[in-house]
């Protein structure tokens, strides 16, 4: 008789047991699904947050270009024509002094001198701004013309080097402002901090990245500058931005500075 209750009993226990296993499983299978679900809400809000990042570094960096932009035409076109009627009033100022003396004053050469030299500044400030070159010509051409002025003036002598494909792999107007503006940072660098004699740019590229070499003789890293300067710091900026990288090789049995900047191309 209590074998037979005791059947009875297991055969009650038994769904029960069961009903229970099943509700604990569900349990498990719902908490690890919500788990799933809270992390991938979680993934999807940082992938969002990430690309509203980028697009609003994007914008600004793209506002600042035409901002610049702006401000080296306006310079250009405004102050600049302004100059210019203001030393060729000078000019004429100074044939019609002469007529009756030959001797001219100090004042005037000077006015003219200062002029001169306004003008000279202005036109250096627009160029550095947004060099009228860089988009009727390209980025690459743009660095070439560079580097052959640097080179005419006499102090620093200026290698550049380009493979021809590069410039299909610069797909964007922001690739090509960004490889510029970098370029030109390594370059002013090395004008004002290196006292180099010798620099030299090599851009090659494949569908997958483009790369920079730039190297100097000069005293390398400055460690004030690579602290505070603030061209630095935008530099790497817009490197990192583009998903770029850079690498500053140290050499010991090399003077200088050597860095390689890597851009990935997104055709």
């Amino acid at each position: 008789m209590e074998t037979g209750s005791h059947i009875t009993f297991v055969g009650t226990l038994l769904p029960v047991v069961g009903i229970v296993f099943l509700i604990a499983v569900g349990v498990i299978i719902l908490t690890q699904q919500f788990r799933k679900n809270l992390y991938r809400e979680q993934f999807e809000q940082e992938e969002l947050k990430r690309r509203h990042q980028a697009e609003l570094t994007k914008s600004t960096i793209m506002v600042q270009e035409q901002e610049r932009k702006r401000i080296s035409q306006d310079l250009h076109d405004d102050l600049g024509a302004v100059l210019s009627i203001i030393r060729m009033h000078l000019l004429q100022a100074e044939r019609k002094y002469q007529e009756v003396n030959d001797q001219l004053p100090g004042e005037l050469q000077n006015v003219r001198s200062l002029t001169e030299n306004a003008i000279e500044s202005m036109r250096r400030i627009s160029h550095e701004l947004m060099p009228p070159q860089l988009e009727r010509f390209g980025v690459l051409e743009t660095l070439e013309q560079t580097c052959e002025q640097l080179t005419a003036a006499g102090k620093i002598n200026c290698e550049f080097n380009a493979e021809e494909q590069v410039d299909a792999y610069i797909t964007d107007e922001l690739m090509s402002l960004t490889l510029y503006r970098v370029c030109m940072e390594l370059i002013n660098n090395t004008i004002k901090h290196a006292g180099a004699t010798q620099l030299q740019l090599d851009i090659s590229g494949s569908d997958k990245e483009i790369i920079v070499n730039y190297r100097d003789n000069g005293n390398g890293m400055v460690p004030e500058y690579s602290k505070k300067g603030s061209g630095l710091r935008n530099m790497h900026n817009r490197i990192h931005f583009m998903g770029g990288n850079v690498i500053i090789h140290k050499e010991k049995e090399q003077a200088g500075f050597y860095s390689t900047i890597l851009f990935p191309v997104n055709l």
